[in-house]
């Protein structure tokens, strides 16, 4: 996905995700071989239902999700600690995602499950309205911090305004309560970050961006993504997409950011740039023929099956039982 990412200039904790250090590797599933990305990783769907209604929310459109059918809490658990046992040599960093994951009692299981397997959360992606809520006594947040949860926690976040963003995103979404989840992750080392996605109506452009970001950091939020829609024949998408590489172009041309160096990944080619105390990465996605069978992301879904990709109708690589 495309996406420019601003973090500050004095964080010196390397990138989880080295797009320069990877390679091919193999691994068999069901007494099947399959190539993949040595960066994978497999994306958990903790549940299909979300509090919120964004018309950009890429599930809306994505065939194995909307196709998938919630399966009873047991056997998903079952399948999920086997697909885990699966991988126990590979270790793949985690994404937990939904839906929205905070709003679904499977979290927390599934939390101390990875936990007790020994697999680290890349990342864990939230609309961040369900982070404060207590269960059992204590606020979701805290579990992400018991279960070693604490590296690129994704709040999304699509203006500055809580009014336009509601309508934007259809939930109660209030900056004072994201300041507050913001100052708990700063305190227990969580690497907190903003996503935003770039849609006409919204942030749009490198001088919202730039305001955007600017907003958020009187704010004590200092790590921001805006990522570029996924290019669907919709013409509701078509309509509404901003082309990053256009805002790319702003960047080149723009003097206060000063280019730094360029890494060529397998999948991306990644420039640098220093803005005033701020990192910048802009992160322009590649297109393969010769990888097209390397999978790239292995996905969980709420329905028990492994999934070797994105979109496609049959591309299940381990089978629920």
């Amino acid at each position: 996905m495309n996406t420019i990412k601003f973090t500050p200039i004095d964080d010196m904790k390397k990138e989880t995700n080295n797009v320069e250090c990877y390679e091919i590797k193999e691994i068999e599933l069901s007494g099947q071989k399959y190539k993949y990305y040595s960066n994978a990783q497999m994306s958990v769907y903790i549940t299909k239902k979300c509090n919120a209604s964004c018309w950009f929310c890429m599930n809306n459109y994505e065939k194995r999700f909307c196709n998938s059918k919630e399966i009873a809490d047991e056997d998903y658990f079952k399948n999920l600690e086997r697909v885990l046992d699966a991988f126990k040599d590979e270790k793949v960093p985690i994404t937990i995602t939904g839906g929205e994951p905070t709003k679904s009692k499977r979290l927390i299981k599934v939390m101390q499950l990875l936990h007790q397997k020994g697999f680290k959360s890349r990342t864990f992606a939230t609309n961040g309205t369900g982070l404060l809520d207590r269960y059992e006594g204590k606020m979701v947040i805290n579990y992400l911090l018991d279960n070693g949860i604490v590296n690129n926690i994704n709040v999304s976040r699509m203006v500055t305004s809580d009014v336009e963003n509601e309508k934007l995103m259809h939930i109660k979404q209030k900056n004072v309560a994201l300041q507050k989840i913001f100052n708990y992750g700063k305190v227990n080392g969580m690497d907190m970050r903003l996503s935003c996605n770039l849609q006409k109506g919204g942030v749009d452009n490198l001088d919202e961006i730039l305001k955007f970001i600017d907003f958020y950091e009187k704010r004590g939020i200092n790590t921001v993504m805006f990522r570029e829609l996924i290019p669907l024949q919709d013409y509701q998408y078509q309509k509404r997409m901003v082309k990053i590489e256009d805002i790319f172009k702003e960047i080149e041309k723009n003097k206060d950011f000063i280019f730094l160096r360029k890494m060529e990944g397998m999948y991306y080619t990644v420039k640098v740039y220093r803005y005033k105390e701020k990192l910048v990465k802009c992160y322009l996605e590649k297109r393969s023929e010769a990888l097209k069978d390397v999978i790239r992301e292995f996905v969980f879904y709420s329905d028990g099956n492994l999934d070797g990709g994105w979109n496609k109708e049959n591309n299940i690589v381990l089978e629920r039982r």
